[in-house]
């Protein structure tokens, strides 16, 4: 099911619409683990992300329900989380050695997707543990489904535009100063903000792509593989600073020297090569946009309700 806000509902319907598919997948991913336990919980997790965007986005318009049922989600998904950062790392190495490297490098990044397997494997929950977070998972999934069915946010559709420009507004606005702040700073954790902001921001493209569907798919999608950039620029951020601690892991000096070279280096780029990409994908003026939004969503939903 798309992941969208539907301009033919009420308002009210069109966010439990929204909501609820994305929280029952989740439900029916995590009971059912059609390709394994732990792909499950990473996939529901995604789903979690998803209903966070679009509370997010009906924050001015439902501030306290907003804020409570997005902490009651960010909590189930971080305790679901389990070893997905060692999992993070591993993948990361393999990332790293995609990359044509000589023999030495090579080989250096092989011993150290090894030894981060092993450390996986020494720090890893058990089966047992997980599948009762799971099912602690599923019930709190019920929950939040309550939750939404019994919302009532009181708007209808034409003015429910306002504060949905006024959201998207915010979130630009904030993703821009993320990216002046990565620019200026350049710290682990600024870049780590412009990530999550331009997940974020994806996420509204495709919540409102009903109202503006050419122009929201370029920019879901530019939004979209600047966040899988960051991603791989926060992983290789995760892994510089288990590399630091030279006790972290079972491998000479000059082993961790060569990885730690190779992913400062491949950092560096993947970082410069975000700042190019978020420039383009928040370069518009953020009232600007929202006011496009405002009138097209508008414009949209009246044209449903004079058919």
């Amino acid at each position: 099911m798309a992941f969208a806000l539907d301009p033919e509902k009420s308002f009210d319907a069109a966010v439990r619409k929204a909501a609820i598919s994305q929280l029952e997948d989740a439900v029916k991913t995590l009971k059912k683990q059609p390709d394994g336990l732990h792909e499950a919980i990473h996939d529901a997790r995604k789903k979690f992300k998803r209903v966070r965007g679009l509370y997010r986005l009906i924050r001015p318009i439902a501030k306290d329900f907003a804020e409570a049922e997005n902490a009651r989600i960010r909590d189930m998904a971080t305790d679901l989380a389990g070893g997905r950062d060692a999992t993070a790392l591993i993948e990361c190495a393999a990332y790293l050695r995609a990359f044509l490297h000589d023999g030495t490098t090579d080989m250096a990044l092989a011993r150290l997707e090894a030894a981060l397997f092993a450390r996986r494997t020494s720090a890893a929950v058990s089966d047992t543990e997980l599948r009762q977070k799971v099912k602690a998972a599923i019930h709190t999934c019920r929950e939040a489904i309550a939750a939404i069915e019994g919302a009532d946010f009181d708007e209808d559709r034409t003015s429910a535009a306002k504060y949905l420009s006024k959201g998207w507004k915010k979130q630009l606005s904030n993703a821009q100063v993320a990216l002046m702040t990565a620019q200026a700073e350049g710290d682990d954790d600024d870049f780590h903000e412009l990530r999550k902001k331009s997940q974020t921001y994806w996420m509204f493209c495709a919540l409102l792509s009903p109202a503006w569907p050419t122009a929201l798919k370029v920019k879901r999608d530019g939004a979209k593989a600047l966040a899988d950039v960051l991603g791989h620029e926060h992983d290789l951020s995760m892994l510089l600073s288990l590399l630091d601690d030279s006790n972290a892991l079972p491998l000479n000096a000059e082993t961790l020297a060569t990885c730690r070279q190779t992913a400062t280096s491949t950092r560096a780029q993947l970082r410069r090569r975000a700042i190019k990409m978020a420039r383009k994908t928040f370069g518009d003026e953020a009232h600007v946009e929202a006011k496009i939004i405002r009138t097209l969503w508008k414009k949209r939903v009246g044209s449903h309700e004079h058919r």
